[in-house]
């Protein structure tokens, strides 16, 4: 008998269980819901339970007391937390946008600034001019490249996982159940 290979779930939810929706929000800001600070220990724990899976997050399930829920402070949490994860989507990609276009320039300056300096290094003018264009490009071209390369390997994979997690909660539900 030949037995039938099941592909994985493809999406994950996440589940929270909460005391009531102050647990949300960070305790030192006192403004409403519909303005207030995500707490960054709900978001570290959300964080920490998406890395448990490599695919799409499905849903937020968030678990609270029945007798503390009330439907309309939920309609405020959950278009607070969905704008907290698109706005700072947005940020960590834009981010990402301008630090690749900066590292490809620190290539392309320290290339160029490379080749100009083997250039300088074959002429036949040995002048103090040319030594002192030989002296700036030669160290600073390579500076250029090397810093702009380990930009764009080490540090792009370190601000990664911010990036992977705030993409998985834009698209995720969010939806409240009776603890």
């Amino acid at each position: 008998e030949e037995e039938e290979i099941q592909r994985p779930d493809i999406h994950h939810d996440v589940s929270i269980w909460l005391d009531h929706y102050d647990d949300i929000f960070s305790d030192f800001d006192l403004r409403p819901f519909t303005s207030r600070n995500i707490s960054d220990d709900f978001l570290r724990e959300v964080k920490n339970l998406s890395l448990e899976t490599n695919f799409q997050i499905n849903e937020l399930k968030l678990f609270l007391p029945e007798k503390y829920r009330h439907q309309e402070t939920e309609l405020i949490v959950t278009k607070r937390l969905h704008s907290h994860f698109r706005k700072n989507q947005h940020y960590f990609s834009e981010r990402k946008r301008i630090d690749r276009k900066r590292d490809w320039l620190f290539i392309v300056v320290g290339g160029t600034m490379m080749v100009s300096a083997t250039a300088i290094s074959s002429s036949m003018l040995k002048d103090l001019w040319t030594s002192f264009l030989l002296m700036i490009f030669e160290p600073g071209g390579w500076f250029l490249v090397w810093v702009g390369m380990e930009h764009l390997i080490h540090i792009s994979r370190k601000e990664k996982p911010e990036l992977d997690f705030y993409n998985k909660m834009i698209k995720a539900k969010i939806n409240f159940f009776d603890k």
